[in-house]
C-alpha cells in the first residue's frame, strides 16, 4: 500500500480544564483509513523528544494517554479527543521512558531510574500525586494484571515486583536472562490455566524465551525459539487466543513481521513472516480486536487486519514523521490501541503525541440492541444490564459488553456513548 494516498490534518483545540489550550494541530500528514484528532507538540509538553506512552481509563470511563517525555512523565485528557487536556506534567530525575499501569497507579521509568509511582484515582480532578520511588531503573515495563506483578526489563536480567501494595511494589524475584522487553500473562485456560508465562524478547541473544514466572522463586525456561537473520528481538504481542505471537527486530532493517506459533510452549515454532510497507525500522506493535497496530519510527502508524493471523495485511496508516521513511530511530516510538472508545494514539520522539481516529479500519461497534443504529437505547440497553454475567451464552449479556472486557459496567457505556452517530 503506498503511503502517499492520502493526506489529513484536524485542527484541535478548545476550552477545557487544564495547563494551557493546545494550539490547531498542523496538516500535512500522509495517511490511509486513519484521520487525527489532535495533536500535541514536544512545545506544548515543554520537551526536547518524546518516547513511551500508555494509557489509563478512569472509573468515570474517562480516557487519559500517558506519554514520557525528556523530562517525566505527561497525563493528558483525552476523552474528547479533538480537544485533548494536559493535566500534569510530573517532572523526574531523568526522562520518561516507559510507563505501564496497574489498577489506579502509573509505573514510569527510564534506564538510570528511579521507577516512579503515581496515584491518578483522582485524575479526573486534576490531580496526580506521586506516592513512591524505588531505586530501579529499566529500559521497559511490563504488568501482568491478573497476577498482579510489574516485570522490569532492563536490558539484561529482568526483576519482578509484587504489586499486593500497588503503590510500594515489592522485590519478589529475577530471571537472569537477557530480556529487552516482555509481554506477561495469567493463564485461565487449557493445559497452562494458572500459570504465569513471560514471552521474554532477548535483545541481542536474537530469540524469543517462553520462561514460566508463576513462583518467583523457581523461575524456569519453558521453551525459546528464533527466526531467520535475527539482529536485535525487540518486543511482540500475543494474539486475543494466544495462539500465536507477533515480533519486531528493531536492529535487522529487514521491515518484516515475524510469525511465531506458540500454541505449544514448549515448542514455539518460526511460521513466516509479512513484510512492512516501507523500509523504516520497526519498534513497537500491539494486538487489538483482530488488527495489529505498530508504531514505525519514520513511517508512524501501521495498521495490519490480522482476522488470519498467518497473513495479516496492511490496512491504514498515519505516517507522523513525513519528512523521511527511511531506516532510523527518529519517528514513532509507540502506540496504545486498547482505550475504550477506539481512540489510538502515537508517542514520536519528535512530534510528540498525535490522538488519531481508526474508526474507518474497525468493524462497526457501538449498536449494542443490534437496531442498526448507535443511538441513546444502546446506552440505555447496557446500562439495563450492568452486573450481568459474560460468557455464559447469554448474548444479551456478551452484547452489553462492548468493550470486551468480560464485564458489563460503566465503562461500556462510556463506550457507546462515545460512538453516538459514529457508524451504522
Amino acid at each position: 500500500m503506498s503511503r502517499r494516498k492520502s493526506t489529513v490534518g484536524v485542527l484541535a483545540g478548545g476550552l477545557g480544564l487544564g495547563l494551557f489550550v493546545p494550539a490547531p494541530a498542523v496538516a500535512g500528514f500522509p495517511s490511509e483509513n486513519v484521520s487525527m484528532y489532535s495533536h500535541l507538540t514536544l512545545a506544548d509538553f515543554g520537551a526536547t523528544f518524546a518516547e513511551d506512552s500508555w494509557g489509563y481509563v478512569s472509573p468515570s470511563g474517562r480516557e487519559y494517554a500517558i506519554i514520557g517525555i525528556s523530562t517525566g512523565t505527561g497525563f493528558v485528557e483525552i476523552t474528547d479527543p479533538t480537544n485533548p487536556v494536559i493535566v500534569d506534567i510530573r517532572l523526574q530525575a531523568n526522562q520518561g521512558r516507559d510507563m505501564k499501569v496497574y489498577q489506579n497507579y502509573v509505573y514510569s521509568s527510564s534506564d538510570d531510574g528511579p521507577t516512579y509511582v503515581y496515584d491518578v484515582s483522582e485524575i479526573d480532578s486534576g490531580l496526580v500525586t506521586r506516592v513512591h520511588t524505588f531505586n530501579a531503573g529499566t529500559h521497559n515495563l511490563a504488568v501482568d494484571e491478573v497476577s498482579g506483578f510489574l516485570y522490569l526489563a532492563i536490558g539484561g536480567p529482568m526483576d519482578i515486583y509484587d504489586l499486593s501494595d500497588p503503590a510500594f511494589p515489592d522485590y519478589v524475584g529475577t530471571w537472569p536472562g537477557q530480556t529487552h522487553d516482555a509481554q506477561v500473562v495469567t493463564y485461565t485456560e487449557g493445559p497452562y490455566a494458572g500459570r504465569q508465562i513471560a514471552f521474554v524478547f532477548a535483545g541481542w541473544e536474537g530469540r524469543v524465551d517462553i520462561v514460566d514466572v508463576t513462583d518467583k522463586a523457581n523461575i524456569f525456561l519453558v521453551g525459546q525459539t528464533s527466526y531467520p537473520s535475527p539482529v536485535y528481538t525487540h518486543h511482540g504481542w500475543l494474539t486475543a487466543d494466544r495462539q500465536i505471537l507477533y515480533v519486531l527486530d528493531e536492529v535487522d532493517e529487514l521491515a518484516r513481521t515475524t510469525i511465531i506459533d506458540v500454541s505449544d510452549l514448549t515448542n514455539p515454532t518460526f511460521i513466516s513472516d509479512f513484510p512492512n510497507s516501507e523500509p523504516s525500522t520497526d519498534h513497537n506493535l500491539y494486538v487489538h480486536n483482530g488488527f495489529i497496530f505498530e508504531a514505525n519510527y519514520s513511517s508512524g502508524l501501521r495498521v495490519y487486519d490480522a482476522s488470519d493471523p498467518l497473513n495479516p495485511f496492511e490496512v491504514g496508516f498515519f505516517d507522523t514523521f513525513p519528512d523521511s521513511d527511511d531506516p532510523g530511530y527518529i519517528g514513532a516510538w509507540n502506540t496504545y490501541p486498547f482505550f475504550p472508545s477506539g481512540t489510538v494514539i502515537v508517542s514520536d520522539r519528535a512530534g510528540g503525541l498525535f490522538v488519531l481516529d481508526v474508526s474507518a479500519i474497525l468493524p462497526c461497534q457501538g449498536d449494542a440492541n443490534g437496531d442498526g443504529v448507535v443511538d441513546p437505547l444502546d446506552s440505555g440497553y447496557v446500562l439495563a444490564r450492568f452486573g450481568c454475567p459474560v460468557g455464559t451464552g447469554d448474548s444479551s449479556c456478551d452484547d452489553a459488553d462492548q468493550n470486551g472486557d468480560g464485564t458489563v459496567d460503566p465503562l461500556d457505556s462510556g463506550f457507546v456513548l462515545a460512538r453516538f452517530g459514529d457508524c451504522l
